[in-house]
């Protein structure tokens, strides 16, 4: 069976790039819904596509997972996670197909267990993408890693000092690790932040984001995004005012 998914569209439904948000263990796409919601504002031309994980949790039947975090046979998860892997890159496909887009042209977004499909997921194909970008996530098996090793796309990690779920030491333990073999990979560690997404993260991601996928275009305008302390939005560091493009979510 295909993924579930949620979708923003413009109203032209003409697109340049493709960003995939990946949830964490126990939620489901409308988790993240929100955060594509606000990026949209600031990247017109970009599809979001946001699915659910193919398994039902097991700890929460409201909820799904990409691999059982609740399993201690870890050939099990690994072999999990991979038949989830596979829907994925089946959605992530016909997705590029139907924009005309390539795998240069796609940035993969995760929290949580959401990072750690993201990661693997980018790192297995061949063709490189344009970036990762990890809330509150980590590295899940690294013999599977090296195995699947096909490409190095760049890679941030954006993660809470009390994180009480995904320990900051796991961050850094993949931080590391991926230096070790040659990546681009960044970091940022928000203080008396659990395992969650702040205003400031949401801003450092979106400045990450718009870097990579616009990067190879060299004459686009790259604006940076700053969080305001008293305000509950992002803001553009520039004195036009914002273009707000009308969106359509559909769920599939």
């Amino acid at each position: 069976m295909s993924l579930k998914y949620l979708e923003l569209k413009n109203l032209s439904n003409k697109y340049s790039k493709l960003v995939f948000i990946l949830h964490g263990y126990g939620a489901d796409a409308k988790d993240l819904q929100s955060i594509a919601t606000y990026w949209q504002r600031f990247l017109p031309e970009v599809y979001f596509c946001l699915p659910n994980a193919p398994n039902i949790c097991q700890i929460n039947p409201h909820g799904f997972e990409w691999f059982d975090l609740m399993q201690t046979d870890e050939k099990k998860i690994v072999e999990e996670s991979l038949i989830s892997l596979k829907k994925l890159e089946e959605l992530i496909v016909n997705k590029l197909k139907i924009f005309n887009l390539k795998y240069k042209d796609l940035f993969m977004v995760g929290f949580s267990q959401g990072t750690m499909v993201s990661i693997q997921y980018a790192i297995s194909q061949k063709k490189e993408i344009a970036g990762v970008l990890g809330y509150s996530g980590k590295i899940f098996d690294y013999d599977l890693f090296v195995k699947k090793l096909k490409s190095r796309p760049r890679i941030k990690f954006l993660h809470g000092n009390i994180d009480e779920i995904v320990p900051v030491e796991e961050m850094y333990k993949a931080v590391d690790f991926l230096k070790l073999n040659e990546f681009n990979v960044y970091h940022k560690v928000y203080e008396n932040l659990g395992h969650s997404i702040s205003p400031e993260g949401l801003s450092e991601g979106l400045n990450f984001i718009k870097k990579e996928i616009f990067s190879a275009r060299g004459k686009k305008k790259i604006f940076i995004y700053k969080y305001r302390k008293n305000r509950s939005y992002l803001s553009r560091s520039s004195n036009k005012k914002k273009n707000i493009y009308p969106a359509l979510w559909r769920y599939h």
